[in-house]
């Protein structure tokens, strides 16, 4: 078995579906089959069932699973080493980037790093903070960037702070809340019960969403368009032109988004790292 193998085993533990981790590691699924069949051959077990919610790991897939999972990460580590020792900005970033932020903050930055520093590999993978918390916490990547608090012993730092916002549109601007319908937006649990909060303070617990959405950009359009008023932070709200207003909780202190990276202090000493969090903190 070789790094391909263990990066194949634990990314079928994370999607449990061979379609979606041949996507994600730019193979075939007659591939994949292959690979998992040798693996099989070679360790003399199975390690893998098929059902119809997808790949079931068997007790001793399951058992080789952490064994993987160290063995990737002590081999990146290697190879990052190797690099650094070489006196040569290179190597590799593996960046886990929460959705927003992916979508308004970090580009620029990215832009600017990667063209100063041509010879890193920069690979992104974005989604919900909560996620990428887990991915952190298995070595699979070596930067988070996330938003709100979790509990981690390692560095983590505050990148920005923001005012969650009242949006609707012109027309509606003035309008009791309570007179047109409210758009939920699906996001991480620690910012749902703090519009809750929010909502509770303010007497309008009993209003239930009129719809619920997953994107930011389409709740911005149906605000546009009237059809009902959304809380939302201010990094999506630049280009918005109805009516916005930060928000303030019961003992009058602001409503606020918090963004932090946190990382591991090894992977800090990895000098194309060091320079992207330089680059990441200074803006």
């Amino acid at each position: 078995m070789d790094e391909k193998d263990y990066e194949l085993l634990l990314n079928l533990n994370e999607t449990k579906n061979i379609t979606k981790t041949a996507q994600n590691l730019f193979m075939t699924q007659p591939a994949i089959t292959k690979r998992i069949q040798k693996m099989e051959e070679e360790l003399q077990c199975t390690l893998f069932l098929r059902s119809k919610k997808g790949i079931l790991f068997t007790p001793a897939g399951e058992q080789i699973l952490p064994y993987a999972a160290e063995l990737l990460a002590n081999t990146r580590k290697l190879r990052e080493q190797v690099l650094m020792s070489q006196n040569q900005i290179c190597g590799t970033i593996r960046l886990g980037c929460s959705l927003n932020i992916a979508h308004y903050h970090l580009p620029p930055i990215l832009k600017a790093y990667t063209d100063q520093y041509p010879q890193v590999d920069v690979q992104i993978t974005t989604g919900q903070s909560k996620h990428l918390f887990q991915l952190l916490n298995r070595d699979e990547i070596s930067i988070a960037i996330i938003r709100g608090q979790y509990a981690w012993d390692e560095a983590c730092q505050l990148i920005s702070t923001e005012p969650m916002c009242l949006v609707c549109s012109r027309e509606n601007q003035g309008r009791p809340l309570t007179d047109y319908p409210y758009i939920g937006r699906h996001t991480d649990s620690d910012l749902s019960a703090r519009i809750n909060q929010w909502l509770a303070a303010h007497d309008l617990a009993q209003i239930r969403p009129h719809m619920w959405i997953d994107s930011i950009d389409a709740c911005k359009e149906m605000v546009r368009y009237g059809l009902g008023w959304c809380i939302l932070p201010q990094i999506c709200l630049r280009d918005f032109d109805g009516y916005m207003e930060d928000l303030y909780m019961e003992d009058g202190t602001p409503f606020l988004r918090k963004t932090y990276v946190l990382y591991k202090h090894l992977y800090a000493e990895l000098p194309q790292v060091k320079l992207f969090l330089d680059a990441l903190l200074s803006t």
